[in-house]
């Protein structure tokens, strides 16, 4: 290998090593869901979710069915008492208990709470004339995106940037015990210490973008790069070294989403392979 060759290897393993020791957190042990905040991570305290509210009987009834009678779960409080960023990231420990049947973050569900006067709500089942549902509606879900970042230690960021307003991660923990709630309000001025530490890599205005030739197939689909939309593909994204989430919308197509490193003065070609949806 020719000597400058050897030196671009170098300095791409070196840039992707010191990244990626710039981006370890100190998860801790202790089970429980906790946020990252710019002063670390903090935890979120859940609560059993015990308390459902149907709605009225009599004017399911009187509509013949027509207006669904849904069933709430309600939370005290007009806000939640943890309050976050708009792009949070959380890190979730399974409790023993819970790990030994399995529980794991694909059982956590993101959603948006429905704000009332004194308490927030979303809904669980309804049912009427011409519906029945059972669980969380899917109006009210947010796509999350899942990582298990040691073994039992999980990662979850949400798919897209959350608006101001009342939030909740919802899990359902298995026979036996209580589905449990982690609660939290947005709001889009809080800051959050980046996961790349500053004295870990020069400053960014210092270092040339890299960029990603990007395809997909069937071609025109929304690019998102850091849940900023970017256009359609195909296209070229320069992006300032680093990581970077880019994810793929199309109608009648399945989501897609990669994560991966820019290096500085790198050219990287990347081809998405779209899936009907169901």
């Amino acid at each position: 290998m020719h000597a400058p060759i050897k030196g671009i290897v170098f300095y791409l393993l070196l840039a992707t090593a010191v990244l990626a020791q710039g981006r370890q957190v100190n998860i801790p042990s202790e089970p429980g869901m906790y946020v990252q905040t710019a002063n670390g991570l903090t935890k979120i305290i859940g609560q059993a979710v015990t308390f459902q509210r149907s709605g009225s009987r009599l004017v399911s009834g009187v509509t013949a069915g027509i207006k669904s009678r849904k069933v709430n779960v309600q939370l005290l409080g007009a806000r939640a008492q943890t309050v976050v960023g708009g792009e949070p990231t959380f890190y979730f420990i399974p409790a023993k208990q819970e790990a030994d049947i399995g529980v794991n973050a694909g059982d956590l569900i993101l959603l948006r709470l429905e704000e009332k006067k004194d308490r927030r709500q979303f809904e669980v089942a309804a049912e009427g004339a011409w519906r029945a549902s059972s669980g969380i509606s899917i109006t009210h879900q947010i796509q999350l995106f899942r990582s298990e970042e040691k073994t039992g230690a999980y990662k979850l960021i949400p798919g897209l940037t959350l608006q101001e307003g009342e939030y909740a991660l919802y899990i359902i923990r298995g026979e036996g015990m209580s589905p449990y709630v982690y609660d939290f309000s947005v709001n889009r001025s809080v800051q959050v210490k980046s996961e790349i530490s500053p004295a870990s890599v020069a400053p960014e205005s210092s270092r040339p973008p890299g960029s990603i030739v990007l395809e997909s197939d069937p071609t025109g689909a929304e690019v998102y790069a850091d849940n900023s939309f970017v256009g359609k593909t195909p296209t070229i994204l320069n992006l300032s070294p680093g990581l970077h989430y880019i994810r793929l919308f199309m109608k009648d197509y399945k989501n897609w989403s990669q994560q991966l490193t820019v290096v500085s003065r790198s050219e990287l070609k990347l081809a998405a392979k779209l899936e009907k949806s169901d």
